[in-house]
């Protein structure tokens, strides 16, 4: 977000494969789901207002970090089975549709640890039973019988600290539960419409490049490097055409986005700042272009998007716990090294996480990493951005041409197909996915 234009190269990398939808298959007749999250609710009527036809449970949805949706089979005594593909957390949302109207009653919960999801990347077994599930409209939150230790056993969570410090990050998760964002009364999916809501973080310090790192990354690893974000800026984002025509990216006028305060927000003037491939589209909104550096978190409540004429309403957002501008505190991140040949050119990058808290670095623990950070591939998704990766560019490779993915749970990663010489390394743009759809990114020079 300190540029644009590096913005846009992220988003440019993002595919768009087989959609999932329904009970656990997808469009295509793909890979079927792999994994079961059933319960029964305590009653079909929510409580926390008077019954009423609006309060009924007709709908359950699991979505995942990646936007996919899931419809739970549901029977007249409230027994429910959702089958998802694990391997992303997902939120769990209650819904009523009568008639031409979806009214959202709440989503699943955990308190003890502070989940708005559950943390299905990895889950122990094939299978999760919550128990009895009430639904309470009121506080718009749903809670689950299980037993919490056997929760967080299940998920293969190492323990109720890291299970509490995944409670940090996935607030965000929320945001997911909106599926009738176009507001015409039905569930977009259903629709073929898909729609995500996303920030990204720069991780700064400022607004420009943070200079002088890549000569450390040569001599060994800056393990005095500490990250202090300094913007953020929402995207939104939709496939299938689910935004009107190409008019999106052509309108005189720049699209708006209206924030919970009331003000507005607006694409970049004279260029919107909006990107199209093939049936994706996306719209990014900055203040100027720089992104928004106050207040220190995302606003949470509602934020309304108007483009070409047409309104958006996405409900529910709730900002990072973790990512804040200015934070110093149990922020996760990548610190590199470069290691080239005789040639100069650049071989491999090694790398190794680090935690800041309270303004200390410290090692990250394997376990704080991978409930932390999303390790995907661009494949098998509505929309997945490549996390992580780190892009080496030259004068002559500038937008992305020079993306390697890593794995999270490695150490090195080898770039010598790249051919890039250090001599040539102007630029290093790196960038990974929390598990909450919150994108970071790092640019050093």
């Amino acid at each position: 977000m300190k540029k644009t234009a590096a913005v846009c190269s992220i988003l440019a990398i993002i595919t768009v494969p087989l959609l999932f939808f329904g009970c656990g298959q997808t469009q295509g007749g793909g890979t079927t789901t792999n994994y079961t999250i059933g319960g029964k609710l305590t009653s079909l009527i929510a409580s926390g207002m008077k019954p009423l036809a609006t309060s009924t449970v007709t709908h359950i949805v699991a979505i995942g970090s990646n936007n996919q949706p899931y419809l739970a089979d549901l029977s007249s005594d409230g027994t429910f089975s959702i089958k998802i593909n694990k391997g992303y957390p997902c939120a769990i949302g209650f819904y009523n549709k009568t008639g031409s109207t979806i009214t959202y009653l709440g989503h699943l919960v955990q308190s003890d640890v502070s989940w708005d999801s559950l943390p299905t990347m990895d889950p122990k077994t094939d299978s999760v039973d919550l128990g009895t599930v009430e639904v309470n409209s009121s506080s718009l939150e749903a809670t689950a019988s299980i037993d919490i230790t056997t929760l967080i056993d299940s998920m293969k969570l190492a323990d109720s600290t890291t299970a509490a410090y995944y409670g940090e990050i996935d607030g965000p998760m929320v945001v997911f539960t909106n599926l009738d964002i176009d507001g015409n009364g039905e569930f977009d999916f259903l629709e073929n419409k898909y729609y995500m809501f996303s920030m990204y973080y720069n991780m700064g310090p400022g607004i420009g490049a943070t200079t002088g790192e890549i000569a450390k990354m040569v001599s060994g690893y800056n393990d005095d490097y500490m990250p202090s974000p300094s913007s953020y800026g929402p995207n939104f984002a939709s496939m299938n055409n689910a935004l009107p025509s190409s008019t999106v990216f052509t309108m005189t006028a720049p699209a708006a986005l209206i924030n919970p305060d009331g003000t507005t927000s607006t694409t970049m003037t004279g260029t919107p700042a909006a990107n199209s491939s093939g049936n994706f589209q996306t719209v990014f909104f900055y203040m100027g272009n720089s992104g928004i550096s106050t207040p220190e978190s995302v606003p949470a409540g509602t934020y309304t998007i108007t483009a070409a004429g047409n309104t958006y309403t996405v409900k529910n957002v709730k900002g990072s716990n973790i990512v804040k501008v200015r934070s110093s505190n149990s922020i996760i991140y990548p610190v590199f090294h470069l290691v080239t040949n005789e040639a100069g050119v650049i071989t491999t990058v090694q790398y190794k996480w680090k935690k800041v808290v309270s303004g200390a670095i410290t090692d990250a623990s394997a376990a704080e990493v991978k409930a932390t950070i999303e390790n995907t591939e661009i494949s098998g998704a509505t929309f997945v951005h490549t996390s992580p990766f780190i892009d080496l560019r030259t004068a002559a490779k500038s937008s992305g041409e020079n993306i390697v993915k890593f794995d999270r749970d490695s150490t090195s990663v080898d770039v010598s197909s790249l051919g890039v010489k250090l001599s040539e390394l102007n630029h290093i743009q790196a960038s990974y996915n929390l598990n909450s759809r919150i994108i970071c990114k790092f640019d050093f020079e």
